[in-house]
């Protein structure tokens, strides 16, 4: 009898229900970078899209990291018109497996590290001088040559570069 009113109960008022997973999208996302036509280099590929290494410390450049700040600093010329931005540039691309860099994408943050805006001539300049960066040493991992994702973080006070 109680079995009969148990099994009774459940079918009336009594429900299984999954629990709804919540979509989120992120306008910036940390994954990989598709290939955009509007402005990456077609000729760019990578050795394997669909193993891309996001372990970005296996990603050096020759002669470390201040041989790669003493490029940026030799090829930055300064501009009056650089002088009203301080912030941070945050590039972000991928290196192949034959060391080519690409896929390109940029953040611009202000001294708050709010998303902001640069003039467009600095932004370029920036851009330009990042890609001129060759020297690349794509990851290895577990003994296998893999692409890999890598950024470079550039700070500016008053248009000027600031070393680290």
């Amino acid at each position: 009898m109680y079995l009969l009113l148990l099994v009774t109960w459940v079918l009336l008022f009594g429900h299984c229900s999954t629990p709804s997973r919540t979509i989120q999208e992120y306008q910036d996302q940390i994954g990989d970078t598709p290939f955009d036509p509007s402005r990456d280099n077609p000729e760019y590929t990578l050795c394997d899209s669909t193993n891309v290494l996001h372990k970005r410390a296996y990603i050096q450049y020759t002669g470390g990291i201040k041989a790669m700040e003493e490029e940026l600093f030799a090829n930055y010329e300064y501009q009056p018109s650089y002088s009203t931005f301080s912030g941070t540039f945050i590039i972000r691309f991928v290196v192949n497996c034959r060391n080519e860099a690409g896929r390109y994408r940029m953040q611009i943050l202000d001294e708050k590290f709010q998303k902001t805006t640069a003039p467009k001539n600095l932004v370029t300049h920036i851009l330009s001088i990042s890609k001129n960066l060759n020297k690349w040493n794509h990851a290895v991992y577990k003994g296998k040559d893999h692409d890999g994702y890598r950024f470079i973080t550039i700070k500016m006070e008053n248009g000027q570069l600031i070393k680290k």
